[in-house]
């Protein structure tokens, strides 16, 4: 029995190692270099709350952009912490800070925070993007010329992840697994299929005509993971939406800590399946038989959890070569890295799935949030 799921898991692997290649290989990426032929207005909204030891260094390097066209607008999201008055302090004329208005009842805090810089943009494109980016300055340029030379109606750019800490280096290089490994990128970038969609809070650049015509943010202000809520919302609405790797542009460094990293994930984790129950049970029980049983199985000397290990260790490999990753970390901290996951997503089903509560930022939402919207 053990040996069948050995086997089972190195078929799988083998299909996930060439998904990998063939998603590294497919994928674009900004070229810093690029120049658009046109040069709209970019509104640059970044949603803030208690943010003080990122927000200048975030402000700062939007405010370095060479693109020539650009607005940056803080939205400052009733923080605690002095984030909107280090923001103010800051002098350029280019520069916004919104205070939230009271949060209508049906709305999350970063939703309604998003739709309020929305409706105070001027621009012909507007870009989405968390608190804690820092942008080099060709990026903004770059992504317009891809957005002009695609044709797409949103594009998400991919970033890198600074992780200093061991925690980070252990637990982040799970998003670039999923992503490059878990999904079919490839087939995302050429499709119009809503399950497939791609959406990133390192930067959502998206057309204003598309955003006015799918109802801003208001079909997603329930959604937890409102960034591939856009990109769904965009797609369901005719409009083509691309994943582009901007590793070399961009980098974020999302948490700071262990804990930081398990609440930031415990709110969203359940989410990506669904809060569904049975969809949980059948994941966790995947966790185990395709990434910590072949460890196991391969102590004792079976050959097909043998080469599965080789096939986890070449793919993390591939990965971390690409995203410039240290190479070591690929061979040796899987295990360790799907363990803490794994305890992320028994949190996760505790919190939002049994208690029906998402917490984040000071805040307890006890009513029924969406994943990605509520018509999704």
């Amino acid at each position: 029995m053990l040996h069948a799921l050995a086997v089972f898991a190195l078929v799988l692997w083998l299909l996930a190692f060439t998904q990998t290649l063939v998603n590294l290989r497919l994928t674009p990426r900004l070229n810093a270099d690029a120049r658009p032929r046109a040069t709209p207005k970019v509104s640059i909204v970044i949603p803030a709350r208690d943010e003080a030891h990122i927000i200048e260094r975030t402000v700062r390097a939007f405010l370095a952009q060479d693109y020539e066209n650009f607005e940056v607008i803080v939205v400052d999201d009733r923080s605690t912490d002095g984030t909107g008055d280090i923001v103010r302090r800051i002098n350029d004329p280019r520069l916004i800070v919104v205070e939230t208005a009271e949060r209508p009842a049906g709305w999350l805090g970063k939703t309604w925070a998003l739709q309020q810089g929305a409706e105070r943009a001027r621009g012909e494109l507007l870009l989405f993007v968390d608190a804690d980016l820092i942008y080099a300055p060709p990026a903004i340029r770059a992504a317009v010329e891809y957005l002009e030379r695609s044709g797409s109606g949103l594009i998400a750019l991919l970033p890198r992840f600074e992780m200093p800490t061991f925690a980070e280096q252990v637990a982040m290089p799970m998003l670039g697994f999923f992503v490059f490994s878990g999904m079919p990128l490839w087939y995302s970038n050429r499709s119009r299929r809503l399950g497939v969609a791609i959406g990133g809070g390192a930067g959502n650049l998206i057309r204003r005509d598309a955003l006015d015509a799918i109802g801003g943010f208001g079909p997603l202000k329930d959604a937890v993971v409102d960034d591939v809520g856009l990109a769904r919302l965009a797609r369901k609405h005719g409009y083509d939406t691309r994943a582009v790797r901007a590793d070399d542009l961009l980098s974020v460094r999302m948490y700071d800590s262990a804990r930081a990293i398990v609440d930031g994930f415990t709110k969203n984790a359940f989410f990506a399946v669904g809060r569904n129950f049975i969809g949980g049970v059948v994941l966790l029980t995947l966790i185990v038989i395709l990434h910590l049983l072949p460890y196991g199985l391969a102590l004792a000397g079976d050959w097909a959890a043998i080469a599965t290990v080789i096939l986890i260790s070449l793919t993390r490999i591939a990965i971390f070569r690409s995203v410039r990753y240290p190479i070591l970390n690929a061979i040796f901290l899987h295990p360790l890295m799907v363990s803490f996951w794994f305890y992320i997503f028994l949190r996760s089903i505790w919190f939002t799935g049994v208690r029906r509560q998402v917490r984040w930022r000071g805040r307890v939402y006890d009513r029924e949030p969406t994943p990605f919207g509520s018509d999704r």
